[in-house]
């Protein structure tokens, strides 16, 4: 519905011939964010500002709602939540981030607003790091995200070293992928975030484990 919206509605493009929404510069209290390096730091900024709320949140009695109604949505009834207002807020709240991630993803990164640009290439890839990184896990999302944006590039590094073809490489990268996904559903679901843990606990504890 919103690619026929764009497409048949010239209102949603601007009267754009092309159907393509150039993105607007970014003006914020006068200065203009048109460098790469300017758009980095303001993206940067977000994402700290975003991230802190969330720990916040995740702390307050809010986000213990939440992980009550996730782990259990009955039990968590009959103690006193309630599950429809806690469902709402948590769906409002995850769509408000995602509606900052998908501007700053347009205005900072693309440039423009296109359907095309959010295909399902990304939304796996963005399923894919919240399942590496961990569910339930704002640091799982910082590392899951950074693995699958190195990843590929170690890859590609690896490939060349080895002179594979782009094919293999790229199929490559798929496998990989695959194969880590399934690793972390079957014997760690909560992902990197927990590792990252248990290696914290184990260096801790080094060279004394008992």
């Amino acid at each position: 519905f919103v690619v026929w919206c764009l497409t048949k509605i010239g209102w949603f493009t601007n009267y754009s011939p092309s159907g393509v929404i150039s993105a607007q510069k970014m003006i914020i209290l006068g200065y203009e964010f048109e460098t790469p390096a300017s758009k980095y730091l303001l993206t940067l900024s977000i994402v700290c500002v975003m991230a802190l709320l969330a720990k916040n949140m995740v702390r307050s009695s809010v986000g213990r709602s939440w992980m009550a109604v996730r782990d259990m949505d009955v039990a968590a009834e009959v103690i006193g939540f309630r599950l429809m207002r806690t469902k709402l807020l948590a769906f409002a709240v995850s769509s408000f981030y995602c509606g900052v991630a998908g501007a700053l993803y347009a205005f900072a990164y693309l440039g423009t607003v296109e359907p095309d640009a959010y295909d399902l290439d990304l939304s796996f890839r963005i399923l894919f790091m919240i399942i590496i990184g961990g569910v339930g896990s704002i640091l799982g999302s910082f590392l899951g995200s950074a693995f699958i944006v190195l990843l590929p590039i170690f890859l590609n590094v690896f490939a060349r070293g080895l002179s594979l073809p782009t094919s293999v490489a790229s199929n490559l990268e798929l496998m990989v992928f695959g194969a880590l996904i399934i690793f972390f559903l079957i014997v760690e679901p909560h992902g990197l975030a927990r590792l990252w843990q248990i290696g914290k606990e184990k260096l801790r504890l080094w060279p004394f484990p008992h």
